[in-house]
């Protein structure tokens, strides 16, 4: 199996980056819309999925009650997902056209944060990643030079990325649960994320729990060692982060990770393609004179 993903994350970095990015990151806005349709009989108001809006703006609600009213309009969420899934279809299809990339990002992350206030529930990690992607490439659609825009876009996503994974690791490495190694038993425990037949074998061997919750710390804090590791070195360390989001996606159901955090890998082969080219640029000192 990590050959065959190192093989992907090869053509991944022969692909060009930033359509790359807008596709896998399109089909993941496309696959959450899909999946939030699939549980309408939850678009109720007060349910799961249903507007919350009168409860946690109930001031607002007050004192204007029509535009609560409609917020609760049960065939609002209908529209707001299925013009997600509109929208990122046509940005799958066509990823190179400006004018899309700029519409299409401000429409989803406009929707995005839309969502947010009227339905709070149900968002996690994979959604907060999707709205950043949205953002900057919206924003960078603005620049009149392709070029540059695509520069800076995939340079901002992948240090997003890095901060993301670092960051994620030095929170699990100054918790308890995680360093006594723990945690990920306990996360495959609950009814939510667990898999039963990974927590028995988790119990019967806890070093195996240690071992992936330690491993886990460890390649999330070392991500950004990916930026001076030899090409062959940081194309595995990819790979990696792909095996590692496709088991999360197995074990826990946390399936759009996959394509929220593989969205932003086309744009760290980009800049790791780019490093190579600058140095291999780069003027070398004149060697000193013969003895």
């Amino acid at each position: 199996m990590f050959p065959r993903l190192t093989r992907v994350t090869s053509a991944l970095a022969r692909m060009h980056s930033p359509t790359a990015v807008r596709r896998i990151a399109s089909a993941g806005t496309f696959v959450a819309a899909l999946e939030t349709l699939s549980q309408h009989e939850k678009f109720r108001k007060g349910d799961l999925l249903g507007s919350q809006f009168d409860v946690f703006y109930p001031k607002f609600a007050k004192r204007h009650p029509r535009i609560t009213r409609a917020l609760s309009w049960r065939g609002l969420p209908y529209a707001f997902h299925g013009a997600q899934a509109a929208v990122s279809a046509a940005t799958f299809l066509w990823p190179r056209n400006r004018t899309l990339r700029l519409a299409g990002g401000t429409t989803l992350a406009a929707l995005s944060a839309a969502q947010r206030y009227w339905n709070p529930y149900g968002r996690d990690g994979a959604d907060q990643l999707q709205q950043v992607i949205n953002v900057t490439l919206a924003s960078t659609a603005l620049i009149e030079d392709r070029e540059k825009a695509d520069d800076l876009a995939m340079r901002a996503l992948a240090l997003e990325t890095t901060i993301s994974y670092a960051a994620s690791g030095v929170v699990k490495a100054v918790s308890p649960v995680w360093l006594k190694g723990d945690a990920v038993g306990g996360v495959l425990r609950t009814k939510n994320y667990g898999d039963p037949r990974a927590h028995r074998l988790i119990t019967r061997y806890p070093q195996l729990s240690k071992a992936l919750s330690w491993g886990t710390i460890a390649i999330e804090c070392g991500f950004p060692l990916v930026y001076v590791l030899p090409r062959p070195a940081a194309r595995a360390y990819l790979a990696s982060m792909t095996a590692f989001h496709l088991g999360i996606g197995q074990l826990m159901g946390l399936n759009r990770f996959f394509l929220a955090f593989g969205a932003t890998h086309p744009a760290i082969h980009y800049v790791l393609a780019q490093r190579r080219r600058e140095l291999s640029a780069a003027p070398r000192p004149a060697a000193g004179p013969a003895a």
